[in-house]
């Protein structure tokens, strides 16, 4: 049998409006009720649906982050930041995966739609762009890392495009001209735009695009195994690799160890996202780092900003990237 907020004010001899107050720590109301109504409570186990308190106030508190999976490690970081953003102004930030699933990612919504949060943000979005700007209009709705293009939403990444660039003109300037990119067949609008860096590096220093420089996989390490022994197959194998992952990265540098190769000398690697394991890794790997922490901080400020406020900014932020350079090109 379930227990009412109008049994608790039976037990406790006082009315519902009184219990509701004491509930809500209100300060209107005499010690002796608050004691007699945290007795009936304790007495009667009841627990309060905050779910429905919520519903009727049409406001949780609470922000969904949705992500594509827990497998990628900078994330935590993202999350952190999301999460101490929206704590400091009494938020709890829940976090669900979408299994890199576009019916699932709708279905995560959901909560949104029925209220059962007040935002939420999109860290891998499997939606296409057109979707997402029309839900935009409706519901309180951001993106992190990643963007898409034509969406009119309200974003917080990196220049990564630029990032791409940035990293492949370093190689190219350490006289690297063979250079070869590992990238994915997941058509992310993050590893469009590194590879479109790749390719404007290339451009810029008169260096000819080669498409059998450029290996397409997955996230993972077998990607960049595979990748990198696909290109040392090669006739006129590189000089140099860039991953547009640490993960790929760390594969790539594993199969070159096995077969003798000299990391930093005769081939170099750079990888993007700065994980953990990027620095552990032996030699260690040079790579892109992203403001995990302050990307995932300012679009739940951003976010709330927009919860707050009559007008809705659907701006793109791009955040500053830096270059780590270790051991593996030389550095």
């Amino acid at each position: 049998m379930n227990i009412t907020i109008k049994d608790v004010a039976k037990a406790a001899n006082v009315s519902v409006a009184t219990v509701s107050r004491v509930l809500n720590k209100k300060t209107n109301v005499s010690d002796e009720a608050v004691q007699a109504v945290n007795r009936a409570v304790e007495q009667l186990g009841y627990s309060p649906n905050f779910l429905g308190r919520d519903l009727r106030k049409s406001e949780t508190k609470r922000i969904l982050a949705i992500i594509a999976s827990t497998e990628q490690s900078f994330y935590s970081e993202v999350l952190r930041g999301m999460q101490d953003a929206g704590y400091a102004q009494g938020y709890d930030v829940l976090i669900a995966t979408t299994r890199d699933d576009p019916e699932h990612e709708m279905h995560l919504l959901g909560m949104l739609f029925s209220k059962a949060v007040d935002g939420a943000v999109l860290l891998a979005p499997k939606l296409d762009s057109a979707t997402i700007s029309e839900l935009a209009k409706k519901y309180q709705l951001a993106m992190c890392l990643e963007r898409l293009d034509g969406c009119e939403i309200l974003c917080v990444t990196i220049d990564n495009e630029r990032a791409g660039y940035d990293a492949t003109t370093y190689l190219i300037r350490k006289g690297r001209k063979r250079i070869g990119l590992i990238t994915t067949k997941a058509r992310t609008q993050s590893s469009i735009d590194r590879e479109n860096g790749y390719r404007r590096a290339l451009s810029e220093a008169g260096i000819p695009y080669d498409e059998n420089l450029v290996y397409y996989g997955g996230y993972d390490v077998e990607t960049g195994t595979a990748g990198c022994e696909a290109l040392m197959q090669l006739d006129d194998k590189p000089d140099a690799i860039f991953s547009i992952s640490d993960t790929i990265s760390i594969g790539a540098m594993t199969y070159a160890l096995r077969r003798g190769i000299t990391i930093g000398k005769e081939i170099l690697f750079f990888g993007f996202d700065n994980i953990a394991y990027s620095h552990m890794f032996i030699p260690r790997l040079s790579t892109v780092e992203q403001p995990c922490y302050l990307q995932g901080k300012t679009v739940i400020e951003k976010l709330i900003e927009n919860m707050r406020s009559d007008t809705k900014d659907k701006s793109t932020y791009m955040l500053p990237h830096s270059l780590i350079l270790r051991e593996s090109t030389g550095d």
